[in-house]
């Protein structure tokens, strides 16, 4: 008989076009999305990857929420059986830098499990510098 492999749940929470889905695929994928194809995601995606920790195998779902305020009442539900939450903002962006505070008590709400690891990640640290580089050049 095989053996079941076990399932861990990770979420990416954020405000809009942080760059969530950037992140999901760069990991499951190892691809980036040129910039004239992102767009915002509609409720939910997510995808599986197969890891190995410690001779271990897991399946992890990697869950990207959309992140405008007309899908919060949709990603409560998806908080729960969590392991782990990424909260992500974008380093140019303040306001999504502050909204974390509110992310962070969401997850604190809605997660089942008080064990659940919680991650910050500040993202687009490339066009941090891109901009700083036009700027020095102007």
């Amino acid at each position: 008989m095989a053996q079941d492999i076990p399932t861990l749940k990770l979420l990416l929470i954020g405000n809009s076009n942080v760059g969530k889905s950037s992140l999901l695929l760069r990991f499951t994928d190892d691809t980036f999305l040129p910039q004239e194809e992102v767009s915002a995601t509609i409720g939910v995606d997510f995808k599986v990857s197969m890891m190995e920790v410690d001779g271990q195998t897991y399946k992890l779902t990697i869950w990207d929420t959309a992140g405008q305020e007309r899908f919060r009442t949709l990603t409560s539900s998806y908080y729960r059986g969590a392991q782990a939450v990424v909260l992500v903002y974008d380093v140019s962006s303040r306001e999504t830098f502050d909204a974390l505070s509110t992310w962070w008590n969401e997850v604190n709400t809605y997660c089942s499990s008080p064990d659940v690891v919680k991650m910050i990640v500040g993202n687009k640290v490339d066009k941090v510098r891109k901009q700083k580089r036009e700027t020095v050049i102007e």
